[in-house]
């Protein structure tokens, strides 16, 4: 295959993102890419980038890369794999001072595209009666830093994402950067993982190349893809996978909680 530019969405910035670019452009060298990557400020500037046709494949959270589908802007081209599974929890967590999501007054959130730092907790909030319209909602855009407004006390309880240990069915969830004292309220769940999508404007053997490169691909353990997006492989995306979002957020009781957001 020749050498040709790939264009590579992710949701991140150039800082924050240099290592795992490094990484991804290493994989890609086996099919004889070279990456040029596509920073987008937020998820919504990362449909935008795939709509827009300024990307020819993206690393997208799960509502991004359904509505990309719906949208017949791009297909799934191969799953994330974090702790041998390819679906996740969400997780509301509270400081240590926090024993009910009733107690919550300032929430933080991630992003109103993220599923499990936004959608699902929100929708699982509303159901069990807890108004946030009456509460301070933050938003700010990552997972890590999320966390670190819950570790500072600038918010009461946020919600993030969640695994279950490799190989333990019937093991709670748990959350690998809650910091020493966080606890953890409540998960909810599964919720399909993220996906890499590739544009329908994307050559039929690129896109089929980009595939099976991903999921031959070896990760680094401690490296950046892992540490920036929890990967530990890439695989198979699953009959259904996207659209078993659905039965998350198109419950009538998050079509409320969204209405209101």
């Amino acid at each position: 295959m020749s050498s040709l530019p790939l264009r590579f969405a992710l949701a991140t910035t150039p800082q924050a993102g240099a290592d795992a670019v490094a990484e991804m452009r290493e994989i890609l060298s086996a099919i004889n890419v070279d990456m040029e990557p596509v920073f987008a400020s937020s998820y919504t500037a990362l449909y935008d980038a795939v709509h827009l046709h300024e990307a020819d494949a993206a690393w997208c959270p799960p509502l991004v890369a359904r509505d990309l589908q719906r949208d017949g802007a791009a297909v799934p081209c191969v799953s994330v794999v974090r702790n041998g599974s390819v679906h996740y929890f969400s997780a509301i967590v509270g400081g240590p001072d926090l024993h009910a999501p009733a107690d919550i007054k300032r929430f933080g959130w991630v992003s109103r595209m993220s599923a499990a730092g936004y959608l699902v907790p929100r929708s699982y909030l509303a159901s069990i009666g807890i108004d946030l319209s009456t509460q301070a909602e933050s938003f700010f855009r990552s997972h890590a830093r999320s966390m670190s407004a819950l570790e500072a006390g600038v918010v009461d309880a946020i919600a993030t994402y969640a695994f279950r240990a490799e190989g333990t069915p019937n093991k709670e969830p748990y959350v690998p950067h809650a910091f020493v004292g966080a606890r953890l309220l409540a998960t909810i769940g599964p919720i399909p993982g993220d996906v890499i999508m590739v544009s329908q404007t994307l050559e039929a053997p690129r896109a089929k190349a980009l595939g099976d490169a991903l999921r031959a691909s070896t990760i680094p353990k401690h490296g950046a893809i892992t540490t920036l997006m929890g990967a530990t492989s890439f695989g198979e995306v699953p009959l259904g996978h996207l659209e078993s979002l659905s039965r998350w957020i198109e419950h009538p009781v998050f079509s409320r909680a969204r209405a209101e957001a």
